[in-house]
């Protein structure tokens, strides 16, 4: 057969094909043969482990404790100490408390506590969850514990200090009766509203909310008063 000849019976066979293929047409790789190698796709690598935060744990009666000095320049001149202090459980909110107790306003009130800011050099400490050994984070002669500290105070608004009586230390070998109180005592001091500003100063303190402090405060007042009448 000629080359011809075949070309011709060739192309006469695939006239009888159809040109398109079906949309349900399917091959047989097994007979027809892959044309490109299959390859799978490359694995990533895996992610590092993050490292363990060590936890460095205290022994009991291993806290440090600090002398903290809380002082006033003006508007009002108030300055107290709060001796051992421990580092890692003192608050700023611990703080701002300790100055409440020993202000009040122009009225004799309480003043509120988003008026009371706290400083150190100077500069407002924010956040009220933070400790002293946070914002002393950068000084570890201070986190050494047995040293002072000074904390500053600005109260918006102005406040003026309440006189709180101080207890002195006693002797070590020199053991005296306590002296009388001066000033007003009894039913007398219940009458003054220091003795109501400091009760819910104190509450303040012990139940860390303000709001069931002043609602114990007037409680109690309520029902000292209708016991008077």
């Amino acid at each position: 057969m000629s080359e011809l000849s075949f070309t011709k019976t060739f192309l006469s066979t695939l006239d009888s094909r159809p040109i398109k293929l079906r949309a349900d047409y399917v091959f047989d790789p097994e007979r027809i043969g892959l044309r490109v190698p299959y390859t799978l796709p490359r694995l990533q690598a895996p992610h590092p482990e993050m490292p363990k935060k060590v936890r460095h744990t205290q022994a009991p009666g291993s806290s440090k404790s600090i002398n903290v000095n809380v002082k006033s320049a003006r508007n009002p001149a108030l300055e107290f100490t709060i001796p051992n202090a421990p580092l890692s459980t003192t608050t700023v909110q611990d703080l701002r408390d300790a100055v409440r107790a020993r202000v009040s306003d122009t009225q004799g009130n309480q003043v509120p506590m988003e008026k009371i800011k706290i400083l150190y050099r100077r500069k407002p400490v924010t956040g009220t969850g933070k400790t002293v050994a946070e914002i002393l984070a950068d000084e570890p002669e201070m986190l050494a514990g047995g040293k002072a500290v000074e904390f500053g105070v600005m109260i918006i608004g102005g406040a003026q200090a309440i006189d709180i009586p101080s207890q002195p230390e006693a002797a070590d070998h020199d053991v005296s009766p306590p002296k009388a109180a001066v000033g007003p005592s009894g039913a007398e001091l219940l009458q003054t509203d220091a003795f109501w500003i400091d009760l819910q100063g104190y509450l303040g303190q012990r139940l860390k909310d303000e709001d069931e402090a002043k609602r114990l405060q007037a409680l109690f007042k309520d029902a000292w008063s209708s016991s008077q009448s």
